[in-house]
């Protein structure tokens, strides 16, 4: 019987690579049907590194990876929120997580409001186009009393139809104002999106030069501490 191999858990390092290479992406801002090509780009960079250790790393597993850190992450909001007055240390990783949480539920709610939008518009559709199958057929059912009590036949239906040619472009004017006005939302966000990344690009590139700094202060220190034994 094989030996089941034992699961190994993320380290923090490993979560913070992810983090970092996910704030480079945003793969949950991609268009439909390429998310995934996003979360590929995103595994792909991390297994190019040296650093990360994780070698069967996909855009699947990448993608759980993340929503378990924002779930977490969320949860240990909400109960900072409860536990008020105390203080907590704010890691790098924090600051992405807070910064990503904040993209990505946006994301979601503007998601959400898409498919609102588009549901709303298609109901408007439907329900103009009985609008106008009503209106055709009492005018028609008009027109056929008129023609058979007088005795005439033709003329009721050009009207007809012209009415419905109206209504239906009516129908189209509404449905492109709606789509200009959703697209326009769409942009603005986008672009507060897209400030919001170099923000938290900078705030990553600052973070990483601090840190270089910090471990070349440390290691002249070791070598001026090394040298000052070696004289001892």
């Amino acid at each position: 019987m094989a030996t089941p191999v034992k699961r190994r858990n993320y380290t923090d390092e490993e979560d913070l690579m992810l983090l970092r290479q996910v704030s480079l992406e945003l793969p949950f801002l991609a268009r439909r049907g390429l998310i995934m090509e996003k979360w590929t780009a995103v595994a792909r960079a991390l297994v190019a590194s040296d650093e990360f250790t994780r070698t069967d790393l996909d855009a699947k597993k990448a993608n759980n990876r993340f929503n378990a850190l924002v779930d977490s992450h969320r949860k240990h909001n909400k109960d900072s929120e409860r536990a008020s007055g105390v203080s907590e240390e704010v890691s790098e990783k924090v600051l992405l997580l807070d910064d990503l949480l904040a993209v990505f539920d946006d994301a979601k709610d503007e998601e959400a409001k898409r498919v609102v939008s588009t549901k709303k518009a298609n109901e408007h559709i439907e329900n103009l186009g009985s609008i106008v199958r009503d209106e055709a057929m009492m005018s028609l059912g008009i027109r056929k009393q008129a023609c058979d009590v007088e005795g005439a036949v033709g003329g009721g239906s050009y009207k007809v139809v012209k009415m419905m040619a109206i209504l239906n472009e009516q129908a189209k004017s509404d449905l492109e104002f709606k789509k200009e006005k959703h697209n326009s939302e769409i942009e603005e966000r986008r672009q507060d999106r897209e400030l919001l990344l170099g923000h938290i690009r900078q705030q990553n590139e600052a973070m990483q030069k601090q840190q270089e700094l910090m471990q070349q202060q440390q290691e002249t220190l070791l070598k001026l501490m090394s040298a000052i034994i070696n004289k001892i």
